[in-house]
């Protein structure tokens, strides 16, 4: 089903494949590079409750295979397991890909072990963030322990289920880009992890890249993918594993590695985005949004009966869509880019000789 949807949506309709939902602005860390004004008190006001994502997940399109929790940090929300039960129980998704800081690794673990046992048949995705050594990486995130809880709930969710799928996910920045290879190594060797993938820190919402150190951080990324990829292909970095989807998500990450470096670098369109078509954001107040970076609101679901469809097909997100092809827009946001090379056909060629 999954192959089915990506296809027929990609050549056919461009209805959504896969949404980023916002669950909580809520975080208990202080990330340097974070992009959330912690500092406004709206920030954390309207956020959707368990009954009202209950009724959006009741409306939401058959396309959809895939839903993103991120935030904040998702585990912030005492119910996500209630929202995932939800997301499962009551729509066509087939996947949760959850982004965490690792901070609360009994609720991932209790999470984990309800969630498979009640759905044997859906996949979890986990990208923990692991960003320096230990005592670096507490300080930038400012809490204390991080490092060896994301060390150890990485390897506790890997025995639960083999449904379950984890990594840890590197952010090169401003704090780190000088120790990342090292801590690349480290990680592998020391701490056994086998899947490890990046992501560049961008400029959005109140973090700002400090002068003169763009192009030192983005040839650091560049200097850490290249050894990623180096490694998903000799197998030393495992990556995703076990399905047909898994080698594809391999080889569509050595695609974005490539083209997040080189767009940082030229400043300049690769390939067009799909943000608002196959894919968009929902924030924790119920505004949907094409992307994370651009403000453009299509709508509130609650001013919508909690109908994405509404919001979807409705004349403002479709003058959207065909203003950022016209426009060229483009940026280094992973998860644009996930469906930019899927979206895009001049990629699809080599997604399928993954396969094989």
């Amino acid at each position: 089903m999954s192959i089915f949807n990506i296809v027929k949506n990609v050549y056919l309709k461009h209805d959504p494949i896969s949404l980023v939902h916002f669950l909580t602005n809520r975080c208990n860390a202080r990330c340097s590079f974070c992009f959330i004004d912690f500092d406004d008190p709206t920030t954390f006001m309207n956020e959707l409750n368990l009954e009202e994502i209950e009724l959006i997940t009741e409306k939401l399109p058959k396309s959809l295979i895939n839903v993103n929790f991120t935030g904040g940090e998702p585990f912030a929300r005492q119910d996500i397991t209630e929202i995932a039960n939800l997301y499962f129980k009551n729509s066509s998704v087939e996947s949760i890909f959850i982004t965490s800081n690792g901070s609360l690794p009994e609720r991932m673990e209790n999470f984990s072990k309800k969630i498979t046992d009640q759905f044997p048949n859906k996949k979890l995705y986990f990208s923990i963030s692991i960003d320096d050594f230990s005592e670096k990486h507490n300080k930038v995130r400012k809490l204390d322990n991080l490092f060896n809880k994301c060390i150890t709930i990485y390897h506790d969710l890997r025995k639960i289920s083999p449904q379950i799928q984890t990594n840890i996910a590197i952010t090169v920045s401003h704090e780190n880009y000088r120790n990342v290879l090292n801590l690349y190594a480290s990680l592998k060797s020391e701490h056994k992890i086998g899947a490890i993938t990046a992501i560049l820190a961008r400029e959005e919402g109140v973090y700002k890249i400090p002068s003169g150190l763009k192009m030192q951080i983005t040839n650091a990324y560049r200097d850490l993918t290249n050894l990623i990829k180096k490694d998903l292909e000799t197998s030393r970095n495992s990556g995703y594993q076990n399905s047909i989807q898994s080698k594809i998500m391999n080889e569509k990450n050595k695609i974005v590695f490539d083209n997040v470096f080189k767009t940082s670098k030229e400043n300049a369109f690769i390939s067009n985005c799909f943000a608002g078509s196959l894919f968009g954001i929902i924030m924790p107040n119920g505004d949907v949004v094409p992307c994370e970076i651009l403000d453009n609101k299509f709508g509130n679901l609650r001013d919508h009966g909690y109908d994405l469809k509404i919001i979807w097909n409705n004349q403002k997100k479709e003058n959207f869509c065909k203003k950022i092809k016209h426009e060229k827009c483009f940026c280094t946001y992973e998860c644009a880019w996930t469906f930019n090379v899927v979206g895009n056909k001049r990629y699809h060629p080599k997604l399928v000789k993954s396969i094989f």
